[in-house]
């Protein structure tokens, strides 16, 4: 709870720290389940330890903010944004073998110094869960080597770079795995994308792009791709040709409705702004923000019209 706030007792918090404790729990039992091989690292596997470090250094120099100032509530959601979303979504993700594979020795090895670094940040948050896995993840036979006597984690050299890379690649794999979503297609099929390459363009991370979202091909193309699902990062277009599974009429149809319900709500906004009793009574900010609906909604119809056209 913030400092200075009442908070009323809800078991929905009760619940939340559950499925946090579970998810915690889960990324062991994932790491423990995995065959063990020496061999070298994937350059994806080097490049999500590397950021992940660089994250953990950063939350690290923010929670130690966060204790000197007393906000408790704000250390621990760093910490846990840091375990939830960088850790188990991104990271084990990216490192994760495919079902029956083993991972090598050298990635483990990473991932199990980085495990026991976010328990030690969880530790006085979780002392008794953090304590066990600590336990379980590597052999320690004596009382000594508790957790709770363990030294708090160190900063480590931070790559700024790597970190602007890391945000493109997260939104296009958002974006690949919305339209996956949003059209019914399959995981198991696999997609070919068509990059209009620009500024912007996670090169590196190319090859967790293709893993995380099951691409078939990557092509780099001149012009924009017809008949294709698009999104743009940066100056960079991305396309992803409809397959058989895709059902092109019925795309059209959904465009279409999603333009007659802009057409109507921009209506609405400049019903509105040609009133000119309400631009004149109506508060500065209430007429700032109708002003932005209908540019946004413009801009919406832009797009929107522009991929009716490109659909023929």
């Amino acid at each position: 709870a913030p400092a200075g706030n009442d908070l009323l007792f809800d078991e929905k918090l009760c619940e939340q720290g559950r499925n946090f404790s579970n998810k915690i729990w889960n990324a062991f039992r994932l790491l423990k389940g995995l065959d063990v091989v020496e061999g070298k690292s994937l350059p994806e596997h080097l490049l999500a330890t590397e950021w992940l470090t660089t994250r953990i250094s950063l939350t690290i120099a923010e929670v130690q903010d966060h204790f000197s100032k007393f906000r408790i509530s704000d250390a621990l959601l760093s910490i846990y944004n840091l375990v939830w979303d960088d850790f188990c979504s991104w990271y084990l993700e990216l490192i994760k073998p495919p079902y029956g594979e083993p991972i090598d020795r050298k990635t483990m090895d990473a991932t199990v110094t980085i495990f026991e670094d976010l328990l030690k940040l969880l530790h006085p948050f979780m002392p008794f869960l953090t304590e066990e896995i600590w336990h379980w993840i590597r052999e320690r036979s004596n009382a000594s080597e508790a957790i709770c006597l363990a030294s708090w984690p160190e900063q480590k050299p931070n790559n700024a770079s790597l970190l602007q890379e890391f945000i493109p690649f997260q939104q296009a794999v958002a974006e690949i795995r919305t339209i996956r979503k949003n059209n019914q297609i399959p995981q198991r099929e696999g997609l070919e994308l068509k990059i209009q390459q620009g500024a912007g363009y996670p090169q590196a991370l190319e090859s967790a792009m293709i893993k995380l979202t099951n691409l078939s091909s990557v092509e780099r193309v001149e012009e924009k791709v017809p008949n294709a699902f698009g999104f743009v990062i940066g100056t960079t277009s991305f396309f992803i040709p409809f397959g058989a599974a895709v059902d092109v009429d019925a795309e059209k149809a959904k465009i279409q409705k999603e333009v007659d319900h802009l057409n109507g709500f921009l209506k609405s906004v400049r019903g509105k702004l040609s009133n000119e009793r309400f631009v004149q009574n109506a508060p500065d900010n209430v007429v700032s923000m109708e002003r932005k609906k209908e540019s946004d909604a413009l801009a919406k119809l832009q797009v929107l019209e522009a991929k009716l056209a490109e659909l023929g």
